[in-house]
């Protein structure tokens, strides 16, 4: 098979990209950041906006990772319905977690007015839609959960659903209002801008090669500088660079891909997601759907775009849109691009202190955008006061989940082979 070559219609798009060097010099800061994502950009920014003396190095370019191959979908809580969360991790920090994860959203549109982030900003709310009973009656109970912790989500019909969809090939969805989208990458770039103007340092290219503590402080070393600082936060997601045990442990990969058509004719966009929202279904290998501002249809599901077996993903792709949107007629794909989910076992995500004044979170489990803002603005705040108390979630160690590598390939496997049945 021919190497696969990412085109990302985020790196094409993106109107406020922010270029720093890479770290050349020898600093000193309060709390050195590793990682720019969603998680570690917004670390930064909190911090510096308290007056905080920031270092966030990055070791390839902002939003490089899973930020910047997102989908772009800013929704509230988790996959998880709110009680498998309680029933994973007890009634109190799931509780907790749950209620954190519904206010997530906000953080995110909040910073985005506060700071004018130029990222095709939409909030009018993501839809998880089904064509089946099966589907139906899940989309039924998730809103009877949410509705027991005071969110009131709507469920539509047939007609309201092929309103906000534009088409007929789902029954019902579940349309919830906390949400909404953004161009992933665009808005991890704004991130930066605020950090920078609120007096962060930020580098590019600066990957850490070394870590030693020492008289109660850590220095982080790169090719060409070094950082000492009071405080640590890794944030580097499932784009470790090095598994060692100053990094979050490996865990299971769940790869998304996602293939943008030509921009759609006005003719097209009448009815294909007319009021441009964004839709998902229920099944286990997803369907997404959404337009970016170019009025580009983007179609997204589970699989990686190079081995032997990814061309099922493309030819599934033009199936999928041609079943569910039969104005876009043979189309033709622009940008082809995916990225990795770091998978916990049990889909929760999981914060540690695993050494004095080291701080890290791993596992968003598919749902990047809201929980890393949120939780890296938790993290400053730790950081900040040493209370661990402002998480949700209860500190752990750093234990690796065992047989990730078998778990990756079967969802890889199993996703490519469903993507070659004709009626998928």
């Amino acid at each position: 098979m021919t190497h696969f070559v990412q085109k990302n219609l985020w790196e094409d798009t993106c109107p406020n990209r922010l270029e720093r060097p890479a770290l050349s010099q020898n600093v000193t800061c309060d709390v050195a950041i590793i990682g720019g994502g969603f998680t570690g950009l917004s670390a930064a920014l909190h911090l510096a906006k308290q007056g905080k003396k920031v270092t966030l190095l990055e070791a390839r370019t902002f939003g490089y990772g899973g930020s910047g191959r997102n989908v772009g979908l800013v929704n509230a809580g988790l996959w998880l319905k709110p009680y498998e969360i309680i029933d994973r991790i007890g009634q109190g920090q799931g509780t907790a977690l749950i209620k954190y994860l519904s206010d997530a959203p906000a953080t995110v549109y909040d910073l985005i007015n506060e700071y004018d982030i130029e990222c095709e900003s939409k909030k009018i709310g993501t839809l998880h839609c089904t064509a089946d009973d099966k589907g139906e009656k899940d989309l039924t109970e998730r809103r009877a959960q949410w509705a027991d912790f005071g969110v009131s989500l709507d469920l539509l019909n047939a007609s309201e659903t092929q309103v906000l969809t534009g088409t007929s090939a789902y029954h019902t969805a579940l349309h919830d209002m906390r949400a909404g989208t953004v161009q992933p990458l665009a808005y991890a770039h704004g991130l930066a801008r605020a950090a920078l103007q609120e007096g962060a340092d930020l580098y590019e290219q600066s990957e850490v090669t070394n870590v030693q503590s020492q008289n109660g402080k850590w220095t982080l070393r790169t090719d060409k500088g070094s950082v000492i600082a009071d405080k640590v936060i890794s944030v580097t997601g499932g784009y470790n660079a090095r598994q060692t045990d100053w990094i979050a442990p490996d865990t299971s990969s769940l790869y998304y891909f996602q293939l943008a058509t030509e921009p759609l004719t006005q003719e097209q966009l009448t009815y294909v997601l007319p009021q441009k929202h964004s839709l998902w279904d229920t099944k286990s290998v997803l369907t997404s759907f959404r337009l970016n501002d170019e009025g580009r249809l983007i179609i997204g599901s589970v699989g990686k775009l190079d081995h032997i077996l990814s061309c099922a993903h493309q030819r599934w792709a033009k199936r999928k849109i041609k079943a569910v949107y039969p104005i876009v007629k043979d189309p033709t794909f622009t940008h082809e691009w995916y990225g990795r989910i770091a998978m916990t076992s049990n889909n929760i995500p999981r914060i540690s202190e695993p050494n004095p004044n080291w701080l890290t979170i791993w596992g968003y489990n598919g749902r990047g955008i809201a929980p890393g803002t949120a939780f890296g603005r938790t993290l400053a705040q730790i950081a900040i006061d040493g209370d661990h108390g402002h998480s949700p979630l209860t500190f752990g160690g750093l234990k690796k989940d065992a047989f990730t590598g078998v778990q990756s390939l079967a969802i890889e496997t199993g996703a490519s082979l469903y993507h070659m049945l004709p009626n998928s």
